[in-house]
Formats: C-alpha cells, structure tokens, sequence
C-alpha cells in the first residue's frame, strides 16, 4: 500500500513537472499584441551597427536575430542623420516588449523610426512610426532576446551651440522614467569639392567657408584633386577609377566613413558641397560600379549634393579657349597676376614687333604660365557643351541644390573686362558676351556667372533668384545677384559691392541653412535632361 501511494505521488509530480514545462513553453513562444502588465524581465540593453554583416548583398537587413545578437564587435555610440545608417536594439527578454522614442508620439517622425527586425529585413509597407511592438525571438544558443530597429531621420537642424549631435532617448515599455537607450544622433559629414584650376585652399580654406561650416558644427574634409584639376570629368575616362577627380571623391567619402565607424557611428553617407566643375566629379562618382554597395544600404553614398557654379550642360567659353589654344598673341608681362584686364591678352595685329613691350606666345602657353590654368589638358575640352564628356553624364538622382551666380547688376566692370578679354582672343570688337559667349539660352537670356550661364549653372531645376535680406530661401536653386564665378575676376575697386561665389558670406550662411534644412528644400534630382549616351561600361 505504501509503495502504491508512493508511486501514486510520484506520478503526479511528474504531471506538475511537465505541465509547467508546457506552461513555459507556451509562455516562450506566445505572440501577444501588448507588452504585458507584469513586471518587466529584461537585461541587458545594448545597440548594434548591422553594418556590414547583417546587410544581404541587396542592401537589405537580415531576419537573423542570433547574427544580432552575438556578433557585436563594438558597441556604437549613435549614428548620423542620413535616414539609411540604422541601429539594432538588442535586450535578453522573453516578453513582447514596446520601443518607443522619448518625447514624440507615434506620428512624430522627426527624430527617426522604429520597426521590428523582421520589418526591416521584409521591407514592410507598415506605416512609419516613433513606436513599435516586437515579440521575443530565440537565438541559435538558446537564448531569448527582442530586437527592434532604429532608423534615423534624413536630417537634423542644429545651432552652433549644439555643436555635431543631439541625444535620442529609447524607452522600453514606457514603464520607467529614465531612458534605457541613447543614441547620439550627428550631422551628416560634409566633403567638399573643388573644381577645375584650383585646390581645396584656394576653394575653400582662404574663402572662409570651411571656416563658416566648422563654426556651425559641421565635420567637414576635402576632397582634392589639385594635381589634376585641369583633367576631364568624363564619368568613364578611366575604367577603374572613372577620373581623378571621381577617385578624389570616392576616397575621400570611403575615408570619411570608415573613420566613423572606428569611433563607433554607424554612417553610410555624405553631403556633398562642389564648387564648379566639382559638381561633376560628384555627379559622375554616381554613375561607377562601387557606388551603390550594401556598405550604404545600395542606395548609394551620397546624401544631397549641393553645387556652386557647376557648369551642368556646359561652359560655352571653354570653346573659345579651346579653338584658339593653338593661336599666337601678344602678353603683357606688367600685369598684376590673377586680376582681370583687357590688356592682358591682345589679338597680335603688330605688337609681335613690339617685343620690347609684350611677350609673344600661344594662348595655351599664356594660360598655363601666367594664369596657371592650362587649357590643353582635358577639362577645358570636356566643359564645351555637347562634348563627349556630357554625353556620358547621365541625370543624378540624388536629393540636390542648385546654387547660382549672376554679374547683374553691379559687376559691370568685372563684365566689360572678361568680354574685353575674348574680344582680343578673337579679334572681333563687336563681341558680346551674354549674346554671343553665353548663346542667349532659356529663360536666363544669357544671364552668367562670366563662365557659365544661369541654364548650365542650375541644371534643369526650378529656380528664383535670391532676394537680398529675404530669410526665405528658394526652393531647389537660388541665383545670387552680383555674384561672379571667382574672385579673379573682380577688379579691387568692386571688392565691396560685388562677390565671388564662394567668398559670398550670403551664399555660406544659407549652405549652413540648406544642411539644416528636410529635404523639401532639395530636388529629387539634378542635371535634367542630360543627354547620357551610356556607352559600355567594360
């Protein structure tokens, strides 16, 4: 009887055992739409930078909890605001657990959004959203842990005073009163661009725009071409690097990129400001094989692109230049170096007998020894509208602004010295340049920069011309008055009233703006209507 009842006992604690087995394991694997009301058991909160080993070769991230949860080689302190570079928001729970960002509701997007791991790898149409709900996953050893997704917004405005970042605050479950996950949200990093016969100091170092932009919390870096800056922009000249200036950006931006990383800041791209033709270098980086990469989430490694100056479709006195590279004429070796005059180039009817008085050589010799601006090694030929160059820029389609320069109506000396100037190249007195220099193309009526008309410089883009103390930006491309392409073609008695592009303190306060600004400030894309005649690509 005693051995009956014994076994009898037994029985039934084995009954319990395994009923509260099933208990547990129905508690596992439950999928309940709210966090439940009891007391939370969670541990052990931590991001992760999923880039690259939980990005598939398709730029998308992988349902892989374990790969989450364990490969974590450094724990990230933030990430930037370029609406791609998420996090992953790991904690060893076995209850369905509620992210939700501090200080904003559901439909309050401005500081990011969260998803569930699964949602982001199925790249679910589910509405954006500040909160999410994410159920408790089991991972290859065995553990439990919930992982939700972090994905920043496209940008961020920040004063000065803020310096590069501000904090995002996780709750988990908004049952606790203290954040348990922050995330330092930065500004995008900044290259800058140069553009032809001319380096980084020069652009932007003697100018103060780097100075403009560090002083208002921009990390900035150049990229430099100097060595090369009177080559082509031709996206295809090179079959490995595209040209030397697309190298320069493509290294600088994999640079700049990987030193955030280092620092433990998911990034993935960057903002580009170019002056001139280095809007085409960034343009042309675009179209190369390595540009789109699971790196950036294949959607490529540029953010926005702003331009300065950028001939789009052409520089039409690049023509000039180049035709008569070979011509012979007068130089006058008196004149100050880098500031206009007619004097400076005459048409030789005679004055080769004069040689007292004026030195006697080729246009291309005078470019490259008196202006050190060679005009006969690539990039002035690539600048001529419809050359073979343009025929391979295709339209970027990249977030973009068009930022532009008019002599009108003050730099009227600045324009009678460069229409002086090639009425000597070509002999001809009757010269005009709006009409004759710039064609007279589209709604500008030949209006330029006195290198490239207002059509080329803003790209196809809706544009209005900038209104002097208008708080107002416009939209997608602004035409500065009394704005020239460099300082060198202002003459000193003008330095008050007219500017050049880059030395304008109102076109560099409002690049600070436009960085600051959403993206309803930018074009979708710029170059419209870019011939690309894309040849093979071997």
């Amino acid at each position: 009887m005693t051995n009956l009842i014994l076994v009898t006992l037994l029985s039934l604690s084995l009954v319990l055992v395994l009923l509260s087995s099933v208990h547990t394991i129905a508690t596992y694997g439950s999928v309940s739409k709210e966090p439940s009301n009891n007391t939370i058991s969670y541990s052990n909160p931590r991001l992760v930078d999923p880039n690259p080993h939980l990005i598939d070769e398709d730029g998308n991230m992988k349902n892989d909890v374990s790969l989450a949860a364990t490969n974590i080689s450094k724990t990230p302190i933030g990430t930037i605001a370029d609406g791609i570079s998420k996090l992953v928001l790991v904690v060893d729970s076995i209850n369905t657990l509620k992210f939700s960002i501090k200080g904003t509701d559901a439909n309050n997007l401005t500081n990011g959004t969260l998803s569930s791991l699964n949602q982001s790898s199925t790249a679910s149409n589910s509405p954006s959203s500040s909160t999410t709900i994410v159920s408790p996953q089991s991972t290859s050893n065995g553990s439990s842990v919930v992982a939700a997704v972090y994905t920043p917004p496209d940008y961020i405005n920040l004063t000065a005073i803020d310096n590069n970042r501000t904090t995002i605050s996780i709750l988990v479950n908004d049952t606790i009163e203290e954040p348990r996950l922050s995330i330092g949200l930065y500004r995008v990093p900044v290259v800058l661009v140069h553009g032809i016969w001319t380096n980084s100091n020069f652009s932007w170092i003697l100018t103060n725009f780097s100075k403009t932009l560090v002083a208002n919390g921009f990390d900035i870096s150049f990229a430099d071409y100097g060595r090369y800056n009177a080559t082509t922009f031709d996206p295809y000249a090179d079959k490995k690097i595209g040209n030397y200036g697309i190298d320069s950006v493509r290294q600088k931006i994999n640079a700049i990129l990987k030193d955030y990383h280092d620092n433990s800041i998911a990034a993935s791209q960057v903002d580009i400001l170019a002056h001139s033709m280095g809007g085409l270098m960034a343009r042309g980086f675009t179209q190369q094989p390595d540009y789109k990469n699971k790196t950036n989430f294949m959607e490529g490694s540029i953010h926005r692109l702003l331009t300065i100056g950028t001939p789009h479709f052409g520089a039409h006195l690049a023509k000039i230049l180049y035709d008569h590279r070979d011509d012979w004429y007068c130089f006058d070796p008196t004149i100050k170096p880098f500031k206009p005059t007619t004097k400076a180039v005459i048409f030789p009817i005679g004055c080769q007998f004069d040689l007292d008085n004026f030195e006697f050589m080729q246009l291309k010799t005078i470019y490259a020894n008196k202006f050190l601006s060679p005009i006969d090694k690539g990039g002035v030929e690539a600048l001529i509208p419809r050359s073979t160059a343009y025929s391979h820029l295709c339209q970027t389609n990249v977030s973009s602004y068009a930022i532009a320069g008019t002599w009108a109506p003050d730099a009227f000396a600045s324009h009678q010295i460069t229409e002086g100037l090639f009425k000597n190249i070509l002999g001809n007195p009757l010269f005009d340049l709006d009409t004759d220099g710039f064609q007279g193309q589209g709604d500008f009526e030949g209006n330029n920069d006195l290198q490239i008309n207002l059509t080329s410089q803003v790209g196809g883009l809706h544009s209005a011309f900038r209104k002097p103390n208008d708080n107002n930006i416009p939209n997608e491309s602004a035409v500065y008055l009394s704005t020239v392409h460099g300082s060198f073609l202002i003459p000193d008695h003008d330095e008050k009233k007219v500017f050049a592009e880059l030395n304008s303190p109102q076109i560099q306060k409002d690049v600070v703006s436009l960085l600051n600004s959403s993206n309803e400030k930018f074009a979708d894309v710029i170059g419209i209507g870019s011939p690309c005649y894309d040849h093979v690509k071997k």
